[in-house]
């Protein structure tokens, strides 16, 4: 009986130093990751870093795209490349136990070269889609790829809190400002930001009402469609206002200083990431239901 004693006691001293292991969690793509809890971590998509560090995660990412730049503790993480065309190469170097990825971030043949090398890819659901509850439901399965259930939990109560907060706002006001997002890289080009985008769902939750909601995903800017879509404000990122000089280069672009939004020269900044929904969005929505209601610039 001894021997046999001794076999059992060395096999439950193995299992208590083996790595946890998660159920296995499934895509939006149709695959299952099948891992323990990750140590190594690739996140693409800024909304989904902002996710693990909430969720008390932030020590195991070891890399992301260029567009992950908060919190500050992202400046000493390595970047695999832009947002929607990470690198293969960069993201293998890296050695990640899993990487994680919204769909609308990882190309489907980016995620097959990924998996011939044998690193896992978990692809949740697209983050500009389906606003608040795509979020919580981005939150729970991270959560439990980390296997912090009670964290996912906390994080959309604490959500819910401030969303309602906010919504007593907006329900305090009369009116519903039509509001256009300009995507611009530089004075002479620019993209309007329609449904089915993160910036449509910032848009709402302030109580405004998305002037391009014309369209779906993102349409080049036209003089006539500025004039068309009549805005009663002009968001664009930071990044954005810096492309193009200052608020007065806004005003100076095509159409929109014909619309109420540039007659009053009611031009906002917004965080560089509000394409992605994220945990920060009551806090974005909050700041821009405050700038749309402020008083017009002199």
């Amino acid at each position: 009986m001894r021997p046999l004693a001794i076999l059992l006691s060395l096999v439950g001293a193995v299992l208590a130093g083996a790595p946890a292991h998660a159920a296995p969690l499934k895509g939006v793509d149709g695959k299952t990751v099948d891992v323990a809890v990750p140590k190594r971590v690739v996140a693409i998509n800024s909304s989904l870093v902002e996710i693990v560090y909430a969720l008390g995660q932030g020590g195991s990412v070891v890399g992301t795209d260029v567009a992950g730049t908060y919190p500050a503790q992202l400046a000493q993480v390595a970047k695999v490349g832009h947002p929607y065309h990470p690198s293969v190469e960069g993201i293998i170097s890296l050695a990640p136990d899993v990487v994680l990825a919204s769909e609308e971030n990882m190309p489907a043949a980016t995620a097959e070269q990924l998996r011939g090398a044998k690193v896992p890819v978990l692809v949740l659901e697209h983050s500009g889609k389906s606003g608040i509850p795509a979020l919580k439901r981005r939150i729970q399965q991270v959560a439990a790829l980390y296997q912090v259930p009670e964290a996912g939990q906390k994080l959309t109560q604490e959500l819910d809190t401030r969303l309602a907060a906010l919504q007593k706002k907006v329900d305090g006001v009369k009116t519903k400002p039509r509001v256009l997002f300009l995507y611009a890289h530089g004075p002479g080009e620019a993209f309007v930001y329609g449904r089915d985008t993160g910036v449509h769902v910032l848009i709402e939750l302030a109580g405004g009402q998305n002037a391009a909601d014309f369209t779906t995903g993102t349409k080049a800017l036209t003089a006539e469609g500025m004039v068309q879509a009549a805005p009663d404000a002009i968001i664009l990122l930071e990044r954005g206002i810096k492309a193009v000089g200052s608020v007065d280069g806004v005003l100076k672009m095509p159409g929109v200083a014909l619309t109420p939004a540039g007659a009053q020269k009611r031009i906002l900044a917004v965080d560089d990431t509000v394409r992605w929904v994220g945990p920060r969005f009551p806090q974005f929505a909050d700041t821009l239901f405050t700038g749309l209601h402020a008083p017009a610039r002199p």
